[in-house]
């Protein structure tokens, strides 16, 4: 596969489907990742997927995830009817997978067994509806301090003792392995990933949250380029989805120059890859 980009709709959560379509358009993106966490916007307005189907095709866009099944390793009778929901909708999107985040809210008091235990038993469970739907489940790693899964090594173990990689991939995210202080690269096992860019240094790593997270600028302090010339050389070729969270960034007067300038950025330090 080569390399390929995408918008998260973290760009600019406020716009209607359309306008944020068109605001990928003017940024030369032709894939965006759809969520369902966004109040008012598409997946929790109770549109329907068919409508959103149409406006995508519409725009000459493609899905590039549905973002995201949250808790996915806290497996309930409940979590089982949501995934299947989301699941569904996204085969129904034309998505080829669903990001999967773990469980990340301080106090779930877990030790580290039961997070691997709760791990497998989530990723087991997710597996034949994965497999009936023909679509992929993108198992994110997510490094604040919190979190139930952090690095990139606990997920490939996992998805390798249930024998899932038919029906798991990783999903990737610079952020979150600079912020876990994570090490270690499995390019081969990616099947997504993530970027976006921290400039603010007052914080430690593991201090950092989502709202401090723009583009991906000449200031980035998450090595952006580095990470993903080492993930392309390594044998990555997918889509690379820009996820920003900062407000400052989504409420831009002038975002679609600053997107059109940043994946410029990344894509020519990937281009002498």
């Amino acid at each position: 596969m080569m390399i390929e980009f995408a918008m998260n709709r973290t760009c600019a959560p406020q716009l209607s489907l359309p306008a944020f379509l068109a605001l990928a358009s003017a940024a030369g993106i032709d894939a965006v990742e759809i969520r369902n966490d966004i109040p008012g916007q598409e997946f929790m307005d109770g549109t329907g997927v068919g409508v959103l189907r149409t406006q995508l095709e519409d725009a000459g866009m493609r899905v590039a995830s549905v973002n995201a099944l949250q808790r996915f390793n806290d497996w309930t009778t409940e979590r089982e009817a949501e995934a299947r929901a989301l699941l569904t909708f996204a085969a129904e999107l034309g998505a080829p997978g669903v990001v999967l985040c773990p469980v990340h809210t301080a106090g779930h008091g877990w030790t580290g067994v039961q997070s691997e235990t709760k791990l497998r038993t989530g990723l087991k469970m997710l597996r034949p509806i994965l497999q009936d739907l023909g679509i992929l489940g993108y198992v994110e790693p997510l490094g604040m301090p919190a979190s139930t899964m952090k690095t990139q090594r606990m997920a490939v173990d996992a998805i390798g003792d249930i024998d899932g990689w038919e029906q798991f991939a990783l999903c990737f995210d610079t952020f979150q392995f600079f912020r876990c202080g994570d090490t270690a690269l499995f390019p081969e096992k990616i099947g997504l990933a993530h970027m976006s860019g921290i400039t603010r240094g007052d914080l430690a790593p593991g201090a950092l949250t989502e709202p401090d997270r723009g583009l991906v600028g000449a200031t980035d302090r998450l090595y952006n380029l580095q990470q993903l010339r080492a993930l392309v050389t390594g044998g990555y070729g997918g889509f690379i989805s820009m996820e920003p969270f900062d407000p400052g960034v989504q409420q831009s007067v002038d975002l679609a120059r600053q997107l059109k300038e940043s994946f410029a950025r990344v894509r020519s330090a990937l281009s002498v890859v």
